[in-house]
């Protein structure tokens, strides 16, 4: 197994690492061990889990450069780097589905967060048949804008809309969830969008070959 197939791995633990942290957060009586850090709506479970998140982003960047860079590129990289891309980012979204600030609010909508499950699993079905045929689906401008984005949104989120709960609080009440969604929104946005690029590009893979 080479490097870049290593690291991607790497990425795949770190997702699981974060399930496995943030999950603490639902054991009764968690604040127990786990209180609010003061003036904030968050704890050291959160912390944990945003910057699991982060490491494991960053793991995303450093496997792709090394595999192009060195030539590395395999059928088991295809696999492992798109599964363990989607396994942290997902779960990371559905983690937060569960998220809720002041008023019962939502930091993202547990709908926004089906419609991004939904178009990854359209988008890496679609992969996998084109990598059957040879064929690779190549990045294009709003799919990188959209991963910028899911790595700035996804910790906000997990830290309770912190910076912007301070600069959106009025009259003690915490708009934060308000950016946090449009953010979110726009994000799944570019997501839908590059995802129809994609099929647009590569429609013809999904025809049925003549015998």
């Amino acid at each position: 197994m080479n490097t870049p197939n290593k690291i991607s791995l790497t990425r795949l633990f770190f997702a699981i690492l974060m399930v496995t942290v943030y999950s603490l957060n639902f054991i009764p009586e968690s604040s127990s061990f786990a209180p609010k850090i003061p003036t904030t709506d968050f704890n050291w479970i959160d912390i944990t889990s945003a910057c699991i998140f982060i490491i494991g982003s960053i793991t995303d960047a450093i496997d792709g450069k090394i595999a192009r860079k060195r030539n590395l590129i395999t059928d088991l990289g295809k696999f492992i780097d798109p599964l363990a891309d989607k396994f942290l980012v997902d779960a990371a979204f559905i983690l937060l589905a569960t998220r809720k600030g002041m008023g019962d609010t939502f930091y993202i909508y547990p709908f926004l967060v089906v419609l991004f499950v939904g178009r990854d699993i359209a988008v890496d079905g679609l992969r996998m048949i084109a990598n059957s045929k040879n064929r690779v689906l190549a990045a294009n401008i709003y799919g990188k804008i959209k991963t910028v984005m899911e790595m700035i949104i996804i910790p906000v989120i997990f830290l309770s809309g912190f910076p912007f709960n301070y600069l959106l609080k009025i009259n003690g009440f915490d708009y934060s969830f308000i950016l946090t969604n449009v953010i979110a929104g726009l994000t799944l946005l570019m997501s839908w969008i590059s995802g129809s690029i994609y099929f647009k590009e590569n429609i013809d893979v999904l025809r049925e070959e003549k015998k």
